[in-house]
């Protein structure tokens, strides 16, 4: 663990107290009888997410042994000069803190102090970390002025450390701490970064607005509307003043300001926004254009919102057909005023409606192989693992992309046209990547749609996102329709993966299936691999998540058709998995993704018990609204690590019957 990851009060989820103990004799124990393994680099590196994990978990009983064996380690390995040292006594100090232990925190703190004062010169960020730790420590002991120097000297040190680089970065790190929950960071350092760009640009200058936006959308999340509004006021004006009141930069700040009002069910003043927002857009761009679609959307759904369904369907109208007839490829992530826009791309075999709602194109029933793109709006102040939906419960009936996780377009497209905009795509990323996601049982388009957005989003895939989604009936009554559906789109999906290979000029393409999804995958993989075993190379990834898939079948007819020595191949089980226990009592035979009855496992297969993460009451999404689990499928779809490398996971039993289990 680098130096510089030492971070305070993270909040991470909960583990039962048993894992906490075992982990911490675990550790103990090695270090006894192993004094080499206890002191390397990747045991020093877990010991410190676990103290974090658990002091994030106001759980410092736990934390303190931990901590102590923490500092004697580093010491022993590193030497008392060393900044890891100072992380280590940075740690056992905060937490003699949190039990008022301060005589013992203090020396403690100042050590940490001095030694990052020694490494790095007294003006490092991390100096600046240790002095607000101990600037925090005399506070609480009632030492204000000798905490309030030493306050300001960090804050000192952090300015001048605010180069360029880090002054443009700030944006990003308000919003992760928003959508981390630190809602009060968040605006703190809002705060601070409206500060920071006041002195830089000056108060009438277009370049301070964005801070000001970000802080009023802050505002309005912490239900202070008046500070909110007078901020986007005061945003719009800067830039009407500087730029004209034409300008596409004002359309912005009027598209804030409309979604603001919306917010406040301020509907006739969200309307007359939008509108102007739209007509300045249009000016600029053109009436077919494709850059007033985001324009056109908004004031669809505030019809939505309102019960003009008529209208927002005569501006769906308008944006399909400037979709249809929009021969630039669009990138998989635009910004809007109040929530993120991700584009992805699909393949499906269901039937065509003619309904004009995004979420009722395509239904139950089987049909042709379509494909097309989507856009799903992604919320600013959503959280990892979570698809945010509106409730029944909380009195919530209206798609608003503000809130929730919406399906806001969708647009059909002939293969050439979509081969040409995916492998645009799939250039303008990095690595040439992309990933097929395919789901599970009881899931309509809208919603194969909506999780895919978010598992690109939670994962920061580079890449394109795409999702096959074949014809569930979406419903809890149909299992058996869709487990003949999922046989019959086998033969569809073998083709498109074909096709997929062959066009998208993806170097790295990762697959991803969950639930009754793994058998419409394994059987359509199994199929191809038979037919062309050259193309097996070409799937970097097969990710299996919670497969509802017999066991012994997935074992004997599937791992050694579609699996490969070199291990690119992942499983997500178990026992916790209320869907597969009732699929097991349906079929009479254990599935796959099943660990209550011991894991699947086979050659060429990491298999990964997550029974101890903690999900929805069913048990059975784990693999995208787990954080831990989100975490662990990053580390190996864009780091290309294996199960040995990734610092969530710990290895149990060994040699052939080896598989893998959360620490936490």
């Amino acid at each position: 663990m680098s130096a510089n990851h030492c971070r305070r009060g993270m909040a991470l989820r909960t583990a039962p107290a048993v894992v906490f103990l075992l982990l911490a004799a675990f550790l103990v124990a090695t270090t006894v009888n192993s004094p080499a393994r206890a002191q390397s680099a990747d045991d020093l590196d877990r010991m410190n997410h676990e103290i974090e994990r658990l002091y994030g978990e106001n759980k410092v009983a736990a934390a303190l042994p931990l901590a102590e064996r923490y500092v004697a380690l580093t010491r022993q390995r590193y030497g008392e000069d060393n900044p890891e040292y100072a992380t280590a006594l940075t740690w056992l100090g905060s937490l003699y803190e949190s039990q008022q232990r301060f005589a013992e925190a203090e020396p403690l703190l100042k050590s940490a102090l001095a030694i990052r004062e020694k490494a790095f010169g007294p003006d490092h960020p991390l100096v600046a970390t240790s002095l607000v730790n101990l600037a925090n420590l005399y506070q609480r002991e009632g030492r204000s002025a000798e905490a309030e120097e030493l306050a300001k000297r960090a804050k000192a040190i952090r300015e001048k450390a605010l180069g360029s680089d880090e002054f443009e970065a700030l944006p990003r790190q308000i919003q992760e701490l928003r959508w981390g929950g630190k809602q009060a960071e968040a605006v703190e350092l809002a705060e601070h970064y409206v500060e920071l760009a006041k002195e830089r640009y000056g108060e009438d200058q277009p370049d301070f607005a964005p801070a000001l936006l970000l802080l009023a959308q802050l505002y309005a999340s912490q239900s202070r509307p008046a500070d909110a509004e007078r901020l986007f006021k005061q945003a719009l004006a800067i830039r009407e003043a500087a730029l004209g009141p034409d300008n596409v930069l004002v359309a912005d700040a009027l598209v804030h300001l409309a979604y603001f009002y919306q917010a406040q069910s301020r509907f006739q003043e969200a309307e007359a926004a939008f509108k102007r927002a739209l007509a300045i857009r249009e000016k600029a761009f053109g009436p077919d254009s494709p850059e007033i679609v985001s324009s056109l959307e908004a004031l669809a759904g505030l019809y939505d919102a309102t019960g003009r369904k008529a209208e927002a369907d005569q501006i769906r109208t308008r944006v399909h057909a400037i979709q249809q007839n929009s021969p630039e490829p669009h990138f998989m992530m635009m910004d809007q005023p109040s929530y993120a826009v991700v584009r992805v791309y699909y393949a499906t075999d269901r039937a065509k409606t003619r309904n004009l709602d995004p979420a009722e194109v395509y239904a139950g029933d089987r049909g042709d192989l379509s494909l097309g793109f989507c856009t799903v709006s992604i919320p600013r102040d959503h959280r990892m693992g979570e698809l945010e939906t509106p409730s029944v419960w909380r009195l919530e009936f209206s798609n608003d992309p503000e809130k929730f996780v919406v399906l806001l377009s969708v647009s059909e497209a002939d293969p050439a046209s979509f081969y040409k905009d995916l492998a645009a795509r799939v250039k303008a990323s990095p690595g040439k990547n992309a990933f097929i996601f395919v789901h599970g049982y009881n899931v309509t388009f809208a919603d194969a749609a909506r999780r895919t957005a978010q598992l690109a989003y939670d994962l920061g895939f580079d890449g394109a996102p795409v999702f096959y989604s074949w014809p569930s009936q979406a419903r809890y009554a149909s299992y058996k329709v869709d487990e003949t559906n999922a046989e019959w789109a086998v033969l569809d999906f073998k083709n498109f993966l074909e096709q997929f290979a062959k066009q998208s000029q993806a170097d790295n393409i990762f697959l991803i299936a969950h639930s009754m999804g793994s058998r419409v995958l394994a059987g359509a993989l199994k199929e191809l691999v038979a037919e062309d075993p050259t193309i097996r190379p070409k799937f970097k990834e097969i990710v299996f998540a919670a497969p509802d898939i017999d066991a012994d079948t997935f074992r004997r007819d599937i791992a050694p058709k579609i699996f490969s020595p070199t291990r690119s191949a992942t499983m997500y089980a178990s026992s916790g998995d209320y869907a597969l226990i009732a699929s097991k009592t349906f079929a009479g035979y254990p599935r796959a993704g099943d660990a209550g009855g011991g894991v699947t496992i086979a050659p060429g297969l990491d298999t990964i018990d997550a029974s101890g993460i903690r999900t929805d009451f069913i048990g059975h999404s784990y693999f995208a609204d787990s954080t831990s689990v989100l975490g662990d499928l990053r580390d190996l779809i864009l780091l290309r690590k294996r199960p040995e490398q990734r610092p969530r996971l710990s290895p149990l039993m060994e040699g052939p019957s080896r598989y893998w289990t959360f620490l936490h």
